[in-house]
C-alpha cells in the first residue's frame, strides 16, 4: 500500500481516546506522548502496518524534494538475533566509529559497561527493525525527519519504537550492506526497533528550551 501520493489513506487511530480528538490535537498528542520503548511483546508486526509506517516516513519533507531515503525491513527472528549479537560485539570489541563518537551519546566506557551485560539486547527484543538509509551524502538529516514521521505514526497505531543509534556502525559495514542488497554508497541514517509495547514506557523529563535569541 506504500504510495508517494499525498492523497494516501490516512490511518485512523486504533485506541478510542485518540479517535475522539481532532487531527491537529491528535498530532500534538503524538508528539508529547511518544516514548522510546525498550520492552516488547511477542506479537509480530503485520506487513500492512510496516508498509503504513514507511508510507508515513516518505511523506516527510526533504531538501528540494529529493527524497533521499531507502528502507530495509528485518522481521526474521533469527536474522534480528544475529544482527543484535554482531552489533553488540562490534561495539564492545572495536574502536568506536565516527557515528558513535559524534552522536552525543555517553562516553564509550559507560556504553561498553551497559552493553556488556548478558541481558543487554541491541534491539530490545523488538519483532521488527526498520533501517533507514540515506541515498545521498547530504540526505541524512532528511532521513531523520522521515524517522520522526515513522515513530509518530507508529504511536498512533499503538506500536512502540526505539531509535537504535548504536546499530548504525553495523548497518554501515560493507558485508551487511551486501547481504541486504544495499548500495555501498548509501549511509545508514537510523535503525528503528518496532513492536507492540509490553507495558507502558515511563515519560522522561525535558530541560527547558534554550532560546538564545529572539529578535
Amino acid at each position: 500500500m506504500t504510495t508517494a501520493n499525498s492523497d494516501a489513506i490516512i490511518p485512523k487511530p486504533r485506541h478510542s481516546l485518540e479517535a475522539s480528538v481532532t487531527e491537529a490535537a491528535g498530532a500534538v498528542r503524538a508528539i508529547y506522548r511518544r516514548r522510546a520503548v525498550r520492552v516488547y511483546g511477542n506479537k509480530p508486526v503485520s506487513r500492512e502496518d510496516v508498509e503504513l509506517l514507511v508510507d508515513a516516513a516518505i511523506h516527510a519533507p526533504s531538501a528540494v524534494n529529493c527524497q533521499p531515503w531507502a528502507f530495509v525491513v528485518v522481521q526474521q527472528r533469527e536474522v534480528l538475533a544475529r544482527y543484535a549479537k554482531e552489533g553488540k560485539q562490534l561495539l564492545l570489541n572495536e574502536p568506536p566509529v565516527v557515528e558513535v563518537v559524534e552522536s552525543a551519546l555517553p562516553d564509550m566506557d559507560r556504553l561498553r559497561e551497559m552493553t556488556s551485560s548478558p541481558d543487554f539486547e541491541l534491539f530490545h527484543g523488538a519483532p521488527a527493525l526498520v533501517v533507514i538509509y540515506a541515498t545521498s551524502a547530504e540526505g541524512v538529516p532528511d532521513c531523520f525527519l522521515a524517522a520522526q514521521n515513522l515513530m509518530l505514526a507508529a504511536w498512533s497505531l499503538g506500536l512502540g519504537t526505539c531509535p537504535i543509534g548504536l546499530a548504525r556502525p553495523l548497518f554501515n559495514r560493507a558485508d551487511v550492506k551486501e547481504e541486504l542488497g544495499v548500495s555501498p554508497e548509501w549511509t545508514c541514517a537510523l535503525p528503528i526497533a518496532v513492536g507492540w509495547p509490553d507495558g507502558e514506557a515511563a515519560p522522561t523529563s525535558r530541560h527547558p528550551a534554550k532560546i538564545v535569541a529572539w529578535r
